[in-house]
């Protein structure tokens, strides 16, 4: 119920600092780390972009083929 009294701008810098001390307690990871991650994620996305590429290639390929059939 205290806190509900206090100032606004008394609780805007209350919640900045504990914004600020939580931030400090992070384990951040190091740039080697971040290079790493970036590097499987950008080449899992193109791996996926040329998969993906390939299945529709050959589903409008075979959907094409299909309907130029004649029964």
């Amino acid at each position: 119920m205290a806190e509900e009294t206090k100032n606004p701008l008394t609780r805007a810098s209350a919640f900045i600092k504990e914004v600020w001390d939580e931030m400090q307690k992070v384990n951040w990871t190091s740039r080697a780390q971040l290079k790493q991650a970036t590097k499987v994620v950008v080449l899992s996305m193109v791996v996926m972009a040329m998969f993906l590429g390939s299945v529709d290639f050959v589903s409008s390929f075979i959907l094409a083929w299909f309907l130029e059939l004649k029964f």
